[in-house]
C-alpha cells in the first residue's frame, strides 16, 4: 500500500489518498503534486497539522498550535497571528467574564443575592409590587438559602442596587473594550484581564 499526501505549490496538504500501485506522472489527484509518505507520518497527520517542505520534498509535523487566533504562514514557515483576530478573541473573553459577574450575585446590604436572569425578574416583580403597594412586605430566599424579610422600601432599593451591579459590570466591559481596540501588540493585549 502506498500513502500519499497531495499537496499545492505552497506546501499545503489538501488530502491524503491511499493507493494499491504507486501514483505515476500524470495520475496526481486534483491537479496536486503528490509525496509518498510514510504509514506513521499518513495517519499522524490525521491528527497534527503538517505541511510539505518544498525544498526537501517531505513532510514536516511543526510545534503545535499556539491558538485558535494563529493561523500557518506557508513563506515563514511559522504559526502567525493577526492582532485583529487576537482583539477579537480578548474581547470574546471579556463578554464571558462580564456575563459571569453580571448574572452573578450582588450585595445589598449585607445580603447577598442571585441575579440570574430568573432571579433580575423575580427582584424587577416586586420592585413593581413594592412601588403599586407601599405596604408591601415579602418575605425573600436570598443566595445563602436563608430567607428574610423586607418592605416595599428596601426591596426598591434592592432594585436599585441591582441596577446598579447591572449598569457596573458594562461600564467596566466598555472601559476593557476602549484597551482592547488601542492596545497595539500581542503583549499588550496579553495584560487585559476582567
Amino acid at each position: 500500500m502506498q500513502f500519499y499526501f497531495l499537496h499545492d505549490s505552497k506546501g499545503e496538504v489538501t488530502s491524503r489518498t491511499t493507493c494499491k500501485l504507486p501514483l505515476t506522472e500524470g495520475m496526481e489527484l486534483y491537479s496536486a503534486v503528490k509525496l509518498e509518505v510514510t504509514s506513521e507520518q499518513y495517519s499522524r497527520a490525521d491528527s497534527d497539522f503538517c505541511y510539505v517542505d518544498m525544498d526537501s520534498a517531505s513532510a514536516v509535523f511543526p510545534d503545535a498550535r499556539p491558538s485558535e487566533d494563529y493561523n500557518f504562514d506557508y513563506e515563514t514557515k511559522q504559526w502567525s497571528v493577526l492582532l485583529s483576530d487576537q482583539k477579537e478573541t480578548k474581547w470574546k473573553e471579556i463578554k464571558s467574564a462580564r456575563s459571569a459577574e453580571e448574572f452573578g450575585t450582588f450585595v445589598w446590604s449585607d445580603h447577598t443575592f442571585d441575579c440570574d436572569e430568573v432571579s433580575q425578574r423575580r427582584i424587577q416583580g416586586a420592585v413593581q409590587l413594592a412601588a403599586l403597594d407601599t405596604n408591601t412586605v415579602m418575605d425573600w430566599t436570598i443566595a445563602d438559602n436563608t430567607v428574610q424579610t423586607f418592605n416595599a422600601t428596601e426591596l426598591q432599593q434592592i432594585g436599585q442596587s441591582l441596577a446598579g451591579h447591572v449598569n457596573a459590570c458594562h461600564v467596566k466591559a466598555r472601559g476593557l473594550r476602549d484597551q482592547i481596540n488601542a492596545a497595539e501588540s500581542e503583549a499588550e493585549l496579553s495584560v487585559i484581564s476582567w
